[in-house]
């Protein structure tokens, strides 16, 4: 049996919760007051079956296959140029949920656009991207509230280091050109185990650009990490969102760390329009590898208890009865 199709066959014990939808915990919980409620989303939780549904089909377009599948519900799956379909790796008693990217693959036709950067382009000129994601089911998750997100990470040995504008192993996506917040594996060499938060949006004369903090997750360690998102687009003399993220490293005796809370704006406002010119101030979260194309070069990061909920007792991975 071939890897892809042990992939696919697979049955691990994880799992996905069904779709409930809770208030916000309490005010507590928040810097500001949170107004709309919250989706709840778990997936790869250990104990529960999961499957790959459809891998050979992969591809482009987002949800044609490679999808996630879980207690009858559907993540769906991305892939493209050397992005490898999502898969299950481990034991039944130690599983993960897998991206990672193929290096011998090479995009036909492929350019070098900036040698120093390393990074490529097409005929046309554009930038050529590989991807291997799995999102949660529409823009569902809202603007103004608190959205919390928990989940254990782990980036293996025998990954190269990044180059170009780095490696997104997770991703809020608005509707925009780019993603309004997110985690990436910082740029350069011997940094291949750094990941670096960062947000985006529209406040005249910012540079989104520079991470928020960047913390080592080491090698082949498992790490857990608590987010807490409230998103606020722009608006002059307005109040400016929060992003808070606590971490902890999986069996380490340590209480949980805060490393980063940040008052700032982020998200788009009404001027960046979605499909058909419409305005949407609601998100969806992606999990995966998202980066500039490298031909030759081996990327991994391993996700298992990802959770997404009204408050952080729902979603930590740690300290759960």
């Amino acid at each position: 049996m071939t890897a892809l199709a042990m992939a696919a066959t697979l049955t691990a014990t994880l799992g996905v919760a069904a779709v409930a939808t809770t208030q916000p915990a309490s005010a507590a919980d928040s810097a500001v007051e949170a107004v709309e409620e919250v989706p709840s989303y778990a997936m790869g939780i250990v104990g529960r079956p999961w499957t790959i549904q459809n891998p050979t089909l992969c591809g482009p377009t987002i949800g044609d296959g490679g999808n996630l599948v879980e207690n009858g519900r559907t993540y769906e799956g991305r892939c493209q140029g050397a992005g490898q379909v999502p898969t299950i790796t481990g034991t039944s008693d130690a599983p993960a949920l897998t991206f990672r990217t193929q290096h011998e693959y090479r995009y036909p036709g492929a350019i070098l656009d900036d040698p120093e950067a390393n990074t490529w382009v097409d005929a046309n000129g554009d930038r050529l991207r590989d991807r291997t994601e799995l999102a949660t089911p529409g823009r569902t998750l809202p603007f103004d509230t608190n959205v919390w997100v928990g989940f254990d990470i782990r980036i293996p040995a025998g990954v190269d280091s990044v180059t170009g504008s780095g490696a997104y192993v997770m991703q809020l996506w608005q509707c925009a050109a780019n993603p309004i917040g997110g985690i990436r594996i910082q740029s350069g060499a011997g940094n291949g185990h750094n990941l670096q938060f960062t947000r985006r949006g529209d406040e005249p004369g910012v540079d989104y650009n520079p991470a928020m903090v960047t913390k080592s997750v080491g090698t082949n360690e498992w790490h857990s990490f608590v987010i807490k998102y409230h998103v606020k687009p722009y608006s002059a003399g307005g109040a400016k969102g929060l992003i808070e993220v606590w971490h902890r490293r999986v069996g380490a005796t340590t209480v949980e760390t805060k490393i980063l809370e940040q008052e700032d704006y982020f998200g788009y406002g009404p001027n960046s329009a979605c499909e058909n010119g419409t305005y949407d101030d609601m998100f969806r979260i992606k999990y995966g590898m998202y980066k500039d194309y490298q031909p030759g070069a081996t990327f991994r990061a391993d996700y298992r208890n990802v959770r997404i909920g009204a408050s952080k007792a729902e979603v930590q991975p740690y300290y759960r009865d």
